[in-house]
């Protein structure tokens, strides 16, 4: 893959908001929403994305009020696209976004492939990157640090989201990554708040998200948490930000009110050990008219009676089925 030179300009593509840098003030403001783990729809055939359904979802979802979209997420099958399909995802984030919304390009993999792809994302319109989590079965605390670090490094002004879902990271690997001036937040994707509430007394001045969406944003809430992912929101973003109106307002019960109705569908969706987690979301987004599509392996679709469930549930949510 040929990669385009970084930029460190402080201002987005043409008619873009302005780009904030690695401003830490700034972004705690950018992530204090929902951000939205966007889904990537497949051709017929999976071997390609198809770009006039996601700008036809991205719509839907900044006409719905969204402000944070993620691009290249686990939702968005991250793991199944090419370098080449990721940038191209995030152009085309970016060109629907433009000036109405921020997009939050994630990378991962080996530390040269992330650079690459990070300065891929940046230069096809990203505002700052998402890391995922290394996938290694040995990577200890010093090593994440040392990853993240030169990440850094070689992506001078950009800003880092780091997607934190192992164990290794303590409180003091935390305050090791605050000196780190381009990260500016972390999004735990694991469900324990008490383990973040360390985290964000170790780095306060890091913006933490909490990254196990609706279920858990109350409680990650009174953890510390300024805002949450989210991948129902594909489906039905008012839901979402209703929930992150009733946390910012103080309304703590309505909030987990309002979050009470989204269970269902997050308990479907981690249904066979989480195999599901995509899949109702891109059969759900395909019943209400928007463009879920297919799966690419190893991931599949649903089964019919997980279908029949989710029909079940979009009825009781009084949505489209």
């Amino acid at each position: 893959m040929t990669i385009a030179p970084g930029s460190s300009a402080e201002t987005g593509p043409a008619g873009g908001l302005p780009r904030e840098a690695a401003d830490r003030a700034a972004w705690a403001s950018i992530l204090a929403d929902v951000a939205v783990v966007t889904v990537t729809p497949f051709s017929g055939d999976l071997q390609s994305v198809d770009h006039a359904g996601l700008e036809r979802n991205l719509e839907r979802l900044i006409h719905g009020g969204v402000k944070v979209l993620v691009a290249g997420g686990n939702t968005g099958e991250f793991a199944a696209l090419s370098q080449e399909e990721t940038v191209e995802v995030v152009r085309t984030h970016a060109r629907v976004a433009r000036g109405r919304a921020r997009v939050i390009a994630g990378v991962g993999y080996r530390l040269d492939q992330a650079v690459e792809l990070g300065r891929a994302s940046i230069e096809a319109g990203a505002d700052g990157l998402m890391v995922h989590h290394p996938i290694h079965p040995y990577a200890s605390e010093a090593g994440l640090v040392t990853y993240y670090a030169a990440l850094a490094d070689a992506l001078p002004g950009v800003p880092l989201i780091l997607y934190v879902r192992g164990p290794q990271l303590t409180a003091d690997g935390v305050r090791h990554l605050a000196a780190i001036e381009s990260i500016v937040g972390v999004k735990v994707g694991q469900p324990d708040p008490e383990r973040f509430a360390g985290f964000v007394g170790a780095a306060p001045d890091l913006a933490w998200v909490c990254g196990v969406a609706e279920a858990w944003a109350v409680p990650f809430w009174r953890a510390g948490a300024i805002g949450f992912t989210s991948g129902i929101a594909n489906l039905a973003p008012e839901r979402s930000l209703a929930v992150l109106a009733a946390l910012k307002a103080g309304d703590l019960a309505k909030a987990e009110a309002l979050v009470d109705r989204l269970r269902p569908i997050e308990a479907l969706r981690a249904g066979r050990g989480d195999a599901n987690n995509v899949a109702v979301i891109k059969a759900a987004m395909d019943r209400v008219g928007l463009v879920g599509g297919g799966l690419r392996p190893p991931l599949s679709t649903l089964e019919p009676g997980d279908q029949a469930e989710l029909i079940r549930i979009l009825d009781e949510l009084e949505l489209p089925s």
